[in-house]
């Protein structure tokens, strides 16, 4: 069927063109697609912002807390260094202490004296001091071949000094005495063993015996002495005078 005259090639109801229908169809797809694009651009440009602005205060959190760590490096270097310190200082103190008497010897002798029951007498105290052999501990021996293994490979590096570990000593003191009955002795040994300036007091014997013509006890007491004896715990601790105590007995004699 032949078209007529006033018929053209434009669709149905519209009297523009098809090829100008086309083409505008066309630019607004262009247009849509450069729309989204651009909107898909600026979406990644805006991710990429927000990233890098969040990455920039990531990186200023690990500068801080980068200059914190070195400020706390510095404290834990000194700290150590104060340790290292305090733990000389206890090691000299240590060796001052054993040096020195926590308990005199003649609070002691006032102990021994006070605690005599009214009618006995000593007639031989003995004081025998020995040494304590000490073995160096886990650690100093550890420190002292770390630092042999390091003097050997670097012969310049300054080696430090091996520890000094204070003196100990063990005591012990005898005492020998007699008294009239056997209970005096029991309630001496008693007061002896309540003294906090000894321990493991113990009655090594007890016989029967005659001085100047009386019956009396003879007995002897062993006894150890603490490192750490502090005359401060006795009661009523005071400095024993043996002459003077000696001069009142013979002056109270008839």
């Amino acid at each position: 069927m032949s078209k007529l005259p006033w018929q053209s090639d434009t669709p149905s109801g519209s009297f523009l063109p098809r090829e100008y229908v086309k083409g505008k169809q066309e630019l607004r797809f262009v247009a849509m697609t450069v729309s989204l694009f651009v909107i898909v651009m600026l979406a990644v440009v805006g991710a990429f912002l927000v990233t890098n602005q969040r990455w920039t205060s990531v990186r200023e959190q690990q500068r801080t807390i980068a200059a914190e760590y070195e400020s706390e490096g510095a404290k834990l270097k000194q700290l150590e260094s104060l340790e290292s310190q305090r733990r000389e200082m206890l090691s000299k103190a240590r060796i001052t202490t054993a040096l020195l008497e926590t308990a005199p010897r003649s609070v002691l002798l006032s102990e021994l004296v006070t605690a005599l029951p009214l009618d006995a007498t000593l007639t031989h105290v003995s004081l025998e001091s020995k040494r304590i052999k000490q073995a160096p501990s886990r650690a100093a021996a550890s420190a002292a071949k770390k630092a042999k293994s390091r003097s050997k490979s670097k012969k310049n590096e300054e080696v430090k000094p091996p520890v000094v570990l204070p003196p100990r000593f063990e005591y012990t003191l005898s005492i020998t005495g007699v008294a009239p009955t056997n209970n005096d002795v029991a309630d001496y040994l008693r007061k002896l063993q309540d003294s906090p300036l000894l321990h493991d007091v113990e009655l090594t014997f007890i016989e029967e015996t005659k001085l100047e013509g009386l019956e009396l006890r003879r007995f002897e007491i062993v006894s150890k002495l603490p490192d750490d004896a502090d005359a401060r715990e006795v009661e009523l601790a005071e400095e024993f005078d043996l002459d003077l105590a000696v001069a009142n007995t013979l002056e109270d004699r008839p």
